[in-house]
């Protein structure tokens, strides 16, 4: 319990660096968008739904507008099954998050691994974090989540620029406009008030698609054992706008 507290505390720094280093406001014009950029949008979409499995790393910052914290992490996206790694600062320890339709469980936090309903729950009660994962799974990616009516804009470069979800304001100040299969997000801030999500991804890898492929038949292919495991780089050369 004493070492949960205290790693807790450490992921809990009054005015994180990164997160100060983050707060300036996106000054990118809002537009609703041409039917042209829509149909593209539309197109990103379709092509990102073909990669079921996929990895993200770099860094995140959390806020509740009073406490902020930051540290690197690794994202592997399964289907619908999230493996979520996130080290402290200075310290270097680690915990991971593990969820999925049948609930979620972080471990590394306390001397034995706590369980929940799902991902939010479980990081809300033992973080502190607002952190609405379910949502953010999509988020990242540059396009809405699935069971929420959304309002996209785009920037200046036909990208989106902003997307508004289930309360949240989520902004993408800037992409890895060289990426593969598709632009990918750079920096994503998804904003709640008084919470605060910040995302920098500092590497995409994609598994390869197979032709028609989507989370169900994903899921089937999964539990059969002929997922396809080779990576398909999306660093590109470095974030644009």
């Amino acid at each position: 319990m004493k070492g949960g507290n205290v790693l807790r505390q450490r992921l809990w720094i009054m005015a994180a660096p990164m997160l100060l280093a983050a707060c300036a406001p996106a000054t990118v014009p809002l537009r609703p968008g041409t039917r042209a950029e829509r149909s593209a949008q539309e197109q990103r979409a379709e092509v990102l739904g073909k990669f079921p499995v996929w990895r993200a790393s770099g860094r995140i910052g959390v806020s509740d507008g009073k406490r902020g914290g930051s540290g690197g992490f690794e994202w592997t996206q399964d289907g619908a099954a999230i493996d979520f790694i996130l080290r402290a600062p200075i310290t270097g320890r680690s915990f991971r998050l593990q969820s999925g339709p049948d609930g979620a469980c972080l471990s590394g936090l306390k001397a034995h691994p706590v369980c929940a309903f799902d991902a939010a729950t479980l990081l809300r009660a033992e973080l502190g974090w607002e952190l609405p994962m379910a949502d953010l799974r999509a988020w990242v990616l540059g396009i809405a989540a699935a069971d929420a009516p959304a309002r996209l804009a785009y920037g200046p470069d036909g990208l989106p620029a902003q997307l508004v979800q289930d309360g949240w304001v989520v902004q993408y100040r800037s992409w890895h406009v060289a990426a593969r299969p598709v632009p990918m997000p750079a920096l994503v801030v998804a904003t709640r008030r008084p919470y605060t999500v910040r995302l920098y991804v500092e590497r995409w890898r994609f598994d390869d698609p197979v032709p028609g492929e989507g989370i169900k038949h994903h899921a089937m292919r999964k539990a059969s054992g002929t997922t396809s495991g080779q990576p398909v780089n999306a660093d590109g050369n470095g974030p644009g706008r």
